[in-house]
């Protein structure tokens, strides 16, 4: 197989799994063939061909338990936020409604927002107080540049970076935020500096999930034509659904893929329906559930939301 077509070949399939553009998935392959002894790219060529193992090294998992453990928050944090996508209006349970674009899988990955999405993510990320309870993630902090937000923990070495963020979409995405806490009569009490006794205790009897969450948070792209993606995480272990679309065993066999799945992972049973991967350490579980009405679209996208359901609400105007 020539250099180039192995390049391609390689690319192609590195932007399947995170969204990447050319610019951005090329240079990282190439860095990577480029150190490759003649031995070791004959073992990728195999490995493309179904033969051989070459995982971890054209999709690299996040270093250390610290950063592995931020990458799942933000993973839960994205989903969440999808779930306020789907009330931008018209409202629609059909329209994909995901928070991540596009994920470069960096030591301190950059996340490619969709449109619209970062209001809803910063409210599910910027900590604050509720009346003496914890919103968002505990421990985070932000830093803006001029065209991104870097997100680091306070307790933890861990960081990530928002990109395509600058001055004038910092303010609409927070326009987002201060409008749905008004909605809700929430206080926007963030939270800045040290770390705080109430982000501690919260910490302290609600560790953060760790597991596969960050395996896919960099495989995200996955799931990019799935209408929504649900995930329950308990421990080491994660339950992830999505609307009847994708094929369970297609996704399966993706994660499981010789060069870009997930390292060491293997098939497991599932007892809760769908398909199990396993790396061992780690467990994921899919499955597929019936997936929305399109009849009942039309009433969706026409429905008047109370003030306080999503960020988008607009009081009424007057009748003259």
């Amino acid at each position: 197989m020539a250099r180039s077509s192995l390049t391609e070949q390689l690319v192609d399939l590195r932007r399947t799994y995170t969204g990447e553009n050319a610019t951005q998935a090329v240079p990282a392959v190439k860095a990577v063939l480029h150190d490759l002894p003649p031995e070791q790219r004959e073992r990728v060529v195999d490995a493309l061909r179904g033969k051989a193992d070459a995982r971890g090294l054209f999709l690299p998992e996040a270093e250390g338990d610290d950063q592995r453990s931020f990458e799942s928050a933000l993973l839960a944090a994205g989903l969440d936020a999808a779930g306020h996508l789907q009330l931008k209006p018209p409202a629609s349970m059909l329209r994909p409604a995901h928070a991540f674009r596009a994920v470069e899988p960096l030591p301190r990955p950059r996340l490619h927002l969709a449109e619209h999405a970062l209001g809803p993510l910063l409210y599910e990320l910027l900590p604050r107080h509720d009346d003496g309870w914890l919103s968002g993630l505990a421990g985070l902090r932000v830093t803006r540049h001029p065209r991104s937000v870097e997100l680091r923990l306070l307790d933890h070495d861990a960081g990530a970076y928002l990109m395509g963020v600058d001055e004038r979409a910092w303010a609409e995405g927070m326009r987002y935020v201060h409008n749905l806490l008004a909605g809700r009569r929430l206080r926007a009490d963030f939270i800045s500096g040290p770390l705080t006794d109430l982000e501690a205790d919260h910490l302290a009897e609600h560790p953060r999930p760790s597991g596969v969450g960050s395996s896919l948070l960099r495989r995200y792209h996955l799931f990019a034509a799935a209408p929504w993606l649900r995930a329950l995480a308990q421990g080491d272990r994660w339950w992830v659904e999505w609307p009847a679309s994708l094929g369970v065993a297609r996704v399966a066999d993706r994660l499981l893929h010789p060069v870009l799945g997930l390292p060491g992972a293997v098939e497991a049973p599932s007892t809760t329906g769908g398909l199990g991967v396993s790396t061992g350490w780690y467990d994921v579980y899919l499955r597929e559930v019936e997936p929305p009405n399109p009849e009942h679209e039309p009433a969706l996208a026409a429905f008047d939301w109370a003030e306080g359901v999503t960020g988008w609400w607009e009081p009424p105007h007057a009748v003259r």
